[in-house]
C-alpha cells in the first residue's frame, strides 16, 4: 500500500472510529461532559473507568464548548496519553489529529495539536479519546483562539506565523527585485505541502524543508504571487511560513549557451521546458567529473562534442545526476534537464581530475570518424538559437 493510499485509508478508518464512538459511546449528547471556554487548560486521565468506545475498545472523555460562528480554536494534547482529538458539531465531526500522524515511528506519549473554525455559533464537543483500547494515562488539554494572519503580502526575509484551519489557506507574495527565492512551510502538526503560482511560476513541493516541511527554491521576477499552504494528511495546526531571498554570489544562470568554467560551480533554473544548456570549451586533453545538483527535481545529465555523445540520470547522490569524461580539445554542449519538464534550480559542478588522459577508447567515445559530425552537432545546437550565444 502506498504513503498516500495508507494515510487516506488511515483518516477514513480514523473517520469510522470515532463516529462509532459518538454513535455507541455516547460522545456526541455530551449533556454530562464538563464545560470548557476558550484559553482554558484542563487535565484529565483516561482510565478503564473511562466512557467506553464499543467500536474499539478506547476509551474517552468530552469537554462542551461554545462558540460564536467563525470564531477559530486551538487544541493542544499533551501527556503521556497516546491519543486522539477530535470536534463534533451534533453528528457531524468537524476535525481530528492523532497522536504521531505528522511524522513517522513510535507514537507514544506524543501530543496532538488540532485548529478549527466554528462554521456557526452553538455548542461544540472536544473528545479526547485513547488511541487504542490499550490506550490509558493522564493527559493534558491545552485551549487557544487562533488570531487569523494580518492579511499583509509578504517579501524576502519576511514569515507568518499561523494556524491551518482548513484544507487549504493562501497568502499573498510581493516581489520587488529579482533573485533566487525560498519559501519554507514547517509545522510538527501536519505533513506540510507547499504551492507557488505567479507571473508564469508554478511549482509545488511536499518533503524538500527537511522531515516534513515544504519548501520551494525558485527564480521569481517582481511581482506578485500566490502562496498556497496545506496538509497532506488532513491534519490542521500551527506553522511557521517564511520567505527567504538567497544570494547567489556567481550570478544565477537564466539563458542558454552560458559558458562553463571547469571548477567554477553554474547556479542554474530549469527554462519553461524543463532544460538549459551550457557551453564548454576545452583546451587540452582532460577528465572532468560533471554534476548536476538539483533541488527538488531529478536531474538528467547529455554530454556532446568531440568523440562524445554521453548521458546519465541517477549517477550522483540521490536522484543527481554524475558523468565523468575523458575530453580531447574542443567544444561541447553541456545539457541539464529535469525529468517530467519540472522547474526549478539546480547547480552544475565540473571538477578537473587531471590532464593525463590516454587516448579514447571508453564507452562514452565515438571512434574516429564521427569526431566531425559529433562537433558540427554541438556547434549547431547553440547556433539555432542565437541567443544562447555571449
Amino acid at each position: 500500500m502506498n504513503t498516500r493510499h495508507a494515510r487516506l485509508f488511515a483518516a477514513v478508518s480514523m473517520t469510522l472510529a470515532l463516529a462509532a464512538c459518538q454513535k455507541l459511546g455516547g460522545v456526541a449528547g455530551g449533556d454530562n461532559s464538563p464545560k470548557l471556554a476558550v484559553g482554558d487548560a484542563v487535565s484529565g486521565e483516561i482510565t478503564s473507568s473511562s466512557s467506553l468506545n464499543y467500536n474499539d475498545g478506547s476509551r474517552h472523555q468530552g469537554y462542551k464548548m461554545t462558540l460564536k460562528n467563525g470564531e477559530a480554536v486551538s487544541l493542544e494534547l499533551g501527556g503521556a496519553l497516546s491519543g486522539q482529538l477530535a470536534v463534533f458539531d451534533g453528528q457531524s465531526m468537524l476535525a481530528n489529529a492523532t497522536s504521531g500522524s505528522s511524522g513517522e515511528g513510535d507514537s507514544s506519549g506524543s501530543s496532538v495539536s488540532l485548529a478549527f473554525r466554528a462554521p456557526k455559533d452553538g455548542t461544540y464537543l472536544i473528545a479526547v479519546n485513547g488511541a487504542s483500547a490499550q490506550s490509558f494515562g493522564p493527559f493534558k488539554l491545552k485551549t487557544a483562539q487562533v488570531v487569523p494572519y494580518d492579511g499583509k503580502p509578504l517579501g524576502a526575509d519576511s514569515q507568518a506565523i499561523d494556524w491551518l484551519v482548513g484544507d487549504k489557506q493562501e497568502y499573498k507574495l510581493k516581489v520587488d527585485k529579482p533573485g533566487l527565492y525560498s519559501i519554507t512551510l514547517e509545522s510538527s502538526a501536519f505533513d506540510a505541502f507547499l504551492n507557488l503560482t505567479g507571473r508564469n511560476v508554478e511549482v509545488e513541493d511536499d518533503d524538500n524543508g527537511g522531515q516534513l516541511n515544504a519548501r520551494i527554491r525558485t527564480f521569481l521576477e517582481p511581482g506578485e504571487y500566490t502562496i498556497g499552504a496545506s496538509s497532506v494528511n488532513s491534519n490542521t495546526g500551527s506553522f511557521k511560513l517564511s520567505v527567504a531571498l538567497t544570494p547567489t554570489p556567481n550570478g544565477l544562470v537564466t539563458r542558454d549557451g552560458t559558458a562553463l568554467t571547469i571548477g567554477q560551480p553554474a547556479q542554474s533554473m530549469m527554462d519553461s521546458r524543463g532544460r538549459r544548456t551550457f557551453v564548454l570549451n576545452v583546451d587540452s586533453p582532460r577528465q572532468v567529473q560533471f554534476d548536476a545538483i538539483a533541488d527538488g527535481f531529478d536531474s538528467v545529465l547529455k554530454i556532446t562534442g568531440p568523440g562524445v555523445d554521453a548521458e546519465d540520470d541517477d549517477g550522483g547522490n540521490g536522484t543527481n545526476a554524475q558523468l565523468t569524461l575523458d575530453l580531447r580539445p574542443g567544444r561541447y554542449i553541456v545539457a541539464v534537464t529535469s525529468l517530467g519538464s519540472q522547474q526549478g534550480v539546480f547547480e552544475l559542478e565540473t571538477t578537473d581530475l587531471g590532464s593525463d588522459v590516454a587516448a579514447p577508447n571508453n564507452s562514452n567515445r565515438k571512434d574516429g570518424a564521427n569526431d566531425a559530425a559529433a562537433e558540427a552537432t554541438a556547434t549547431a545546437d547553440v547556433a539555432a538559437d542565437p541567443s544562447t550565444i555571449r
